[in-house]
């Protein structure tokens, strides 16, 4: 049977390489490790954030601070964008486990160095550092939810993987101001977390059948159902995804501005609530839709959703309608973002599981790092407000609503569900 899913069908079953037997069963310790460790990702843009003002006073004789500092988060975001696919191959090539113990150790060691470092341009290094091992964190954690799992049980992992960290951005946005009361680089000890890991992940893990196990005969059998055409519509989805997923936490502030509301508890109140839209979409993903709709459905839906929400921000007048259109965008988001990742796991055989899912981290994590150059530019360029700008960006959410549809029907016409 074939490994590949169209994006107009049904959810698949498990995967796995003809010919190599069963694998041990994954119990609740193994998604446990496997969803925090996923969950990390969020500590570079959320912990950080209120400590960066200080941290420019700090370095206030460098010159170019003001752009330096703002790239200490940005940095390690480009660079998941940029290594993530080579991490996947890696993967794939000589196995998962040891990648991410050992990158769950110096991820400490690098996240933790801005405490000591006190040249400007050797933390920006640092966090180069720390973005290629959170691309390994990211790729192989997530690589390893789908070599454990499969069918519904890995599409519900996939939808917690979200939640997780959604409620983790939540939680550590909070953290983050009170630890950086006690001075910039406080925040920075946060990173060390993954050392709890590393011997969780050496005991408890084990190493599944990955390309370094097979035969060239197994190899090239479960290579057959591989499309790199469709991996490339995937990520091409991915690029737009990271666009807009990025806007509520980059612009939201700007747009709260805009109406004049400038209380910083306001402001995050209004946040929390975008959180908990997030977290409850990928709750409704995962216990409701993923068994009940096929992809596309489940893409239109969820693109619907947010795409309704960006419009209501373009015409929110007051504090309680912005509010309500970030958590209508973070319901939508919820949902689509567990659904292309199940959809791009789906597609991909075991042996080019890591690469497939590298590749998509890459364009999900280059388009956000695309977002606040376009939202601007669309801002200074024609569309003359922030809010604006937000708007147009519905029109493209929208436009991916209305192509999942038009498949799903036409899956329909076609005799699939």
């Amino acid at each position: 049977m074939s490994h590949s899913t169209a994006l107009g069908a049904s959810p698949a079953g498990p995967t796995g390489p003809t010919g190599l037997g069963a694998m041990p069963q994954p119990r609740l310790i193994h998604a446990i490790i496997l969803l925090v460790t996923c969950g990390l990702n969020v500590l570079v843009t959320a912990v950080l954030g209120p400590s960066l003002p200080a941290m420019q006073a700090h370095f206030q004789d460098v010159p170019g601070v003001e752009y330096l500092v703002p790239m200490t988060m940005s940095m390690p975001l480009l660079t998941v964008a940029i290594v993530s696919v080579f991490v996947g191959e890696l993967a794939d090539r000589f196995g998962r486990k040891p990648l991410l113990v050992g990158s769950a150790v110096l991820y400490a060691a690098v996240g933790t160095a801005p405490l000591y470092l006190d040249s400007l341009y050797a933390i920006l290094a640092s966090r180069c550092a720390l973005g290629i091992m959170e691309a390994v964190l990211m790729t192989v954690s997530t690589t390893l939810i789908g070599d454990y799992w499969s069918g519904a049980r890995r599409d519900r992992y996939m939808s917690l993987q979200t939640t997780v960290a959604s409620t983790s951005a939540f939680l550590f946005n909070t953290l983050g101001g009170l630890i950086a009361e006690q001075g910039w680089r406080a925040p920075y000890t946060v990173f060390a977390i993954s050392l709890a890991l590393a011997p969780l992940m050496a005991w408890f893990l084990w190493e599944p059948r990955t390309r370094a196990s097979m035969t060239p005969e197994q190899f090239a059998q479960d290579s057959q159902s591989f499309r790199s055409d469709r991996l490339g519509m995937i990520c091409f989805f991915a690029v737009l995804l990271g666009i807009a997923f990025l806007t509520v936490p980059v612009h939201f502030g700007f747009l709260h501005g805009a109406i004049g509301v400038r209380s910083p508890a306001q402001i995050g109140m209004a946040y929390g609530i975008n959180s908990l839209g997030v977290i409850a979409g990928t709750l409704i993903f995962g216990w409701v839709l993923a068994t009940r709709l096929n992809v596309a459905w489940q893409l239109a839906l969820g693109a619907l959703i947010s795409g309704i929400g960006f419009v209501l921000m373009r015409q929110a007048g007051d504090y309680q309608a912005l509010t309500v259109a970030g958590f209508v965008n973070g319901l939508g988001m919820g949902i689509v973002l567990p659904a292309m990742v199940t959809w791009n796991m789906r597609e991909l055989p075991v042996s080019r599981r890591g690469m497939g899912i590298g590749a998509f981290q890459s364009a999900f994590q280059f388009g956000l790092f695309l977002n606040p150059l376009i939202v601007v530019w669309l801002e200074q360029h024609g569309a003359g407000s922030r809010a604006a700008a937000v708007g147009w960006l519905s029109w493209a959410v929208l436009g991916l609503a209305a192509m999942a549809a038009l498949t799903a029907v036409a899956g329909l016409r076609h005799g699939r569900r």
